[in-house]
C-alpha cells in the first residue's frame, strides 16, 4: 500500500508539474525602449534577437534557456540578457524552441539545426560567435555543438555552459548527496523522459555526457556545489579537462550566476563577471 501511495503521488506531481509550466514571459518593456529589438520568425516559431542601439561589438551569442526541457524563458533571463548586452554590447539570439512533453529532443534539432545553420550563414568570419545556454539548455548547447561537429559546420569560437543539464538519466549516486533548494530530482527525471521520448535515452543530443568531444575547444562551465547536476558536469569536465575549462563555486546553487541582483545568491556576481570576461577577453 505504501508502495502504491508513492506510485500514486509521483504521477499526480508528474501530473501537476507539466500542467504548471512556467508560461513565455512577459518581455520588459526596457527592452522594446532601451535595445535594438526584433522579433522574428523561424519555422513557425518565435526567435528573439537583442542588440544594443548604440554601437555593437563583433560578437554574437546564440543562447538557449533553461528550464528542465518543458520551461518557457523567465523573468530573470530577460534581466540576464539585458545586463550581458550593457556589459559586452554583444547581439543575443534566443531561440523559442520546442518543448516536452508535446515535443521531444528530435523536433527540437529539427528546428535548431537549421536555425543553426541560418546563423552561422549570416555572420562573417571576423565575428565572434558564442553558444551560451543554462541548465537543459546549456545541455542544448553542448550536444548541438557536438551535432555540428559531426555534420563539419562551422563551430562556435566560444561556448559556455552555466550549471548544465548533461545526462537526464540522473544515474550518478553522488547526486543524492547534494542537498539541492532548487532541483527536485523525481520532476527532472520525468521532464527527462518526455524529452528524451522512447528510443532518446542512448543520444548524445539528449545525453551528450555520451557524445563525441574530440572536436570541443573553448568550452567554459560554470556549476556550483549545491547544484546536483554538478555531480555529473564535474565528471564530464575531468574526463575532458585538456578541451574544457571547468569553474567550480562552493555552496553555489543552480543558475546562480543568472541571480547576480539578488544579494543573497552566493558568488552571483562573481560568476556573472566571469562570463563577461570570457565574452569580452
Amino acid at each position: 500500500m505504501i508502495i502504491l501511495f508513492f506510485a500514486l503521488l509521483a504521477i499526480l506531481l508528474g501530473i501537476i508539474y507539466f500542467e504548471l509550466r512556467v508560461a513565455t514571459s512577459k518581455l520588459p518593456r526596457d527592452v522594446f525602449q532601451s535595445y535594438d529589438f526584433k522579433q522574428e520568425k523561424f519555422m513557425s516559431r518565435d526567435v528573439f534577437v537583442i542588440a544594443p542601439k548604440g554601437e555593437k561589438s563583433n560578437t554574437v551569442i546564440l543562447y538557449l534557456h533553461g528550464g528542465s526541457y518543458v520551461g518557457e524563458l523567465e523573468k530573470y533571463h530577460w534581466h540576464f540578457f539585458k545586463d550581458i548586452i550593457d556589459d559586452t554590447s554583444s547581439t543575443i539570439v534566443v531561440p523559442d524552441y520546442p518543448l516536452a512533453p508535446e515535443y521531444t529532443y528530435v523536433e527540437v534539432f529539427k528546428f535548431m539545426e537549421p536555425l543553426y545553420k541560418e546563423i552561422v550563414g549570416k555572420i562573417d568570419k571576423e565575428t565572434e560567435f558564442v553558444i551560451m545556454g543554462d541548465s537543459a539548455g546549456a545541455g542544448l548547447a553542448l550536444a548541438l555543438y557536438q551535432r555540428n561537429g559531426k555534420l563539419k559546420n562551422r563551430l562556435p569560437d566560444k561556448t559556455i555552459l552555466i550549471s548544465p543539464w548533461l545526462d537526464v538519466r540522473m544515474e550518478n549516486p553522488e547526486i543524492d548527496n547534494i542537498k539541492d533548494p532548487v532541483l527536485n530530482k523525481s520532476l527532472l527525471k520525468l521532464s527527462g523522459q518526455k524529452y528524451a521520448g522512447k528510443n532518446g535515452m542512448k543520444s548524445y543530443m539528449v545525453n551528450p555526457v555520451l557524445g563525441p568531444t574530440n572536436k570541443l575547444k573553448n568550452v567554459y562551465i560554470l556549476s556550483g556545489t549545491k547544484d546536483m547536476l554538478n555531480p555529473d558536469t564535474k565528471k564530464f569536465a575531468a574526463k575532458n579537462k585538456e578541451k574544457v575549462e571547468f569553474i567550480e563555486y562552493e555552496d553555489a546553487i543552480h543558475n546562480f550566476l543568472l541571480m547576480k541582483h539578488k544579494s543573497d545568491v552566493a558568488h552571483a556576481k562573481d560568476g556573472y563577471n566571469k562570463v563577461v570576461d570570457i565574452l569580452v577577453n
